[in-house]
């Protein structure tokens, strides 16, 4: 008879489980991939801000430093100049390459930084220049002789500014 009593003793075991035996796992399951789904939610909405920001600093950091790498390298009497070119307002670079005066000009137009490279005094048009970054807004100003105030405003209106100084004097 000690046989049948375990048996049966097995039987009301058995029987005696709750629903919250099967709810309690369950809902810790649920509970964690809620959370779990949670997580990844948020850390996705902090990549996604740190990428704009990223990329609006990158284009407002590479147009400053592009335009002042180009005073740089034209830093020779003279070779450096704010003006104008086709009714924009521009950064004139003027070169000499075997006998041959060259000008870069540097200027905003539709949308993008443009440089144009051709020999002094060939007519063009600011259409021609090839666009290398977009900016909404491209401005220059030569704050005292030799030293250049560049602002750059990218697509999301971040402004960033830069000075500039040439080694020598006009």
């Amino acid at each position: 008879m000690s046989e049948a009593r375990r048996k049966t003793g097995r039987a009301v075991k058995m029987k005696r489980r709750h629903v919250i035996d099967l709810l309690f796992p369950i809902a810790l399951f649920l509970v964690l991939a809620a959370s779990s789904l949670f997580l990844v939610i948020l850390a996705a909405n902090v990549y996604r801000k740190s990428v704009t920001w990223e990329e609006s600093n990158y284009m407002n950091r590479t147009c400053l430093a592009y335009v002042t790498e180009k005073i740089r390298q034209s830093d020779e009497n003279g070779g450096i100049e704010v003006g104008t070119f086709d009714g924009l307002p521009c950064l004139i670079l003027r070169q000499t390459f075997e006998e041959q005066s060259y000008v870069t000009y540097l200027y905003s137009y539709e949308g993008e930084l443009c440089e144009l490279f051709v020999r002094e005094g060939v007519s063009m048009r600011a259409s021609d220049g090839q666009g290398i970054l977009e900016v909404s807004d491209f401005n220059i100003t030569e704050q005292e002789e030799g030293i250049f105030r560049i602002s750059c405003t990218d697509g999301n209106g971040k402004k960033s500014v830069t000075y500039a100084a040439t080694m020598s004097k006009a």
